[in-house]
């Protein structure tokens, strides 16, 4: 390695664009005459630092670097990752809720799909169990098995509300407190669920939801990856204008272990 060379860390974005961006980079040569070119007037500098920081590679070319097409095909590349990953993570969720309201989900009335929170809780509790176990009562009996959802809603109102050991009693005040806290935490008559006797759907359940989670997180990756692009081409520019000599961005090939990294060298050549 060459004196003034620098290793960034490896990058951990998706497969697809570490190898996009590895191969476009491998492949691109720097411009001769743009090394020859002035580059110590701190304005040109900060116009072509904010050129790139809009859309990535745009400083380079008005540099006349050629590995301004590097930048650009980056940025194309990530955000057409972030697009896929975000359709496949939509469809895959589509997917396990789908899987629920058929399968898991205690069918009353027309379908609602609450928030996230209800579906991690599918994921992780066998069966809701009642709302209101004894519905020929007046008011709301609670769910008192502790393995259901409810059951266990319950127990942690009255652990809230009521001392250690002491038995809700309707009569206290306390119990009032207790109910309407359940009927806060715990899911209604729409809601219920029962996965008893069908636990191979429900651990394809869980693989959607598995899958569809990562799915999002690839394209917040992208994202993150976007930025990184801005920011990195934007310093590419300003250092290109300002510092004489000649910069070399090259990349390592990936490791083939996990196929998700690849390493990228930025070596700068003083001109003495």
């Amino acid at each position: 390695m060459r004196p003034g060379t620098s290793t960034t860390p490896p990058c951990r974005f998706p497969g697809v664009v570490c190898l996009t961006a590895g191969l476009l980079l491998l492949t691109t040569s720097p411009d001769p005459v743009a090394a020859q070119a002035p580059r110590d007037v701190p304005s040109a500098a900060a116009g072509a630092a904010a050129r790139s920081l809009i859309v990535p590679g745009w400083g380079q070319q008005s540099l006349g670097q050629r590995r301004s097409l590097v930048y650009a095909m980056a940025e194309a590349t990530l955000w057409a990752v972030w697009a896929e990953r975000r359709h496949k993570g939509n469809t895959l969720r589509t997917a396990y809720r789908d899987l629920a309201w058929r399968e898991g989900r205690v069918q009353s009335g027309s379908r609602a799909d609450p928030s996230w929170a209800y579906y991690e809780a599918l994921s992780k509790w066998m069966r809701s169990g009642a709302f209101d176990r004894d519905p020929q009562v007046a008011g709301v009996q609670p769910e008192l098995d502790e393995r259901t959802f409810n059951g266990s809603a319950w127990s942690l109102a009255v652990d809230i509300h009521f001392p250690r050991g002491v038995e809700p009693d309707p009569a206290d005040p306390a119990y009032a407190a207790a109910l309407a806290w359940y009927s806060t935490h715990a899911y209604g008559e729409a809601f219920l669920w029962d996965w008893s006797g069908k636990e191979g759907e429900l651990e394809e359940y869980k693989d959607l939801i598995h899958r569809s989670d990562r799915r999002f997180s690839q394209a917040t990756a992208a994202l993150g990856a976007v930025l990184a692009n801005h920011v990195l081409s934007a310093t590419d520019a300003f250092v290109s204008a300002r510092v004489p000599g000649e910069a070399r961005l090259r990349a390592h090939p990936p490791t083939l272990a996990d196929g998700s990294r690849v390493g990228f060298i930025l070596s700068w050549n003083p001109p003495w």
